[in-house]
């Protein structure tokens, strides 16, 4: 990879799999020894640390609802120190575990909009990106996060797509947004390797590889099992080594 720190938001319409692909990409990444690797997940609906089987136990959410609580009490100097105090206090919502470490969105107490938590994502993701090897934030489903700028730090946008006019919908808004030459794009559950070409693209978007239809997936799926625990040889971490390999990674 080049000099620039691989930070990557996995994006897409909801169901196309965004979260296995992140899940998927984490794995082979640390597996070749990519570490300390950080992993986002930015959905408020959650996925990403029971696909690589774990639990987060503090989110930014978490963090926000603290924050107000105790504002709510506090003099001028005391929300002063809080502001202070974010760096620790977004630290205390990273699970730390060997070789990798898990960050979580979380869902906010309020009704409606997620836009305040993003906003916190957002300055977290700023405070915690430093130290780690690559980073790979499984994005929430749509295009909202890139509208609210929480992936700004991003260097490259992976866009999973199953080859649906929705999908394509997505990619065009998505390639109008930040520009074509940070999109990759991931074609997921495909039957061959050739079933999304580069004419199905916007002229400039780079086509980074297919994720195959994969029964055994599908049923670590079903069973809730972590994607983490696929064989070595299977077919969907196999694509997903090729991607992380279209991306610069030497693996």
């Amino acid at each position: 990879m080049n000099a620039e720190k691989p930070v990557l938001a996995v994006c897409g319409k909801g169901g196309v799999g965004k979260t296995a692909c992140s899940a998927l990409l984490g794995r082979v990444l640390l597996k070749a020894g990519v570490r300390p690797l950080l992993l986002v997940d930015a959905d408020p609906v959650g996925g990403l640390a029971s696909a690589i089987g774990e639990r987060a136990v503090r989110t930014i959410a978490d963090v926000r609802e603290r924050l107000i609580a105790s504002a709510r009490t506090a003099d001028e100097a005391e929300k002063a120190r809080m502001a202070v105090d974010l760096d620790y206090l977004v630290m205390e919502a990273l699970l730390e575990r060997d070789g990798f470490s898990l960050f979580a969105m979380g869902h906010s107490q309020e009704k409606g909009c997620y836009c305040p938590v993003n906003t916190l994502l957002r300055q977290a993701i700023d405070l915690i990106v430093e130290p780690f090897a690559a980073v790979i934030i499984d994005a929430e489903a749509g295009i909202e996060q890139i509208n609210r700028q929480v992936t700004q730090r991003v260097s490259r946008i992976l866009v999973v797509t199953d080859g649906s006019t929705r999908s394509a919908d997505t990619l065009q808004v998505i390639a109008g947004m930040v520009g074509k030459t940070r999109i990759g794009v991931v074609a997921n559950r495909c039957a061959e390797e050739g079933a999304l070409g580069q004419q199905a693209l916007p002229a400039g978007v780079e086509f980074l590889g297919s994720i195959p239809e994969d029964e055994t997936l599908r049923e670590f799926d079903r069973r809730g099992r972590p994607l983490w625990e696929l064989p070595e040889e299977n077919a969907a971490v196999a694509a997903a080594r090729r991607v992380a390999r279209s991306l610069g990674f030497q693996i």
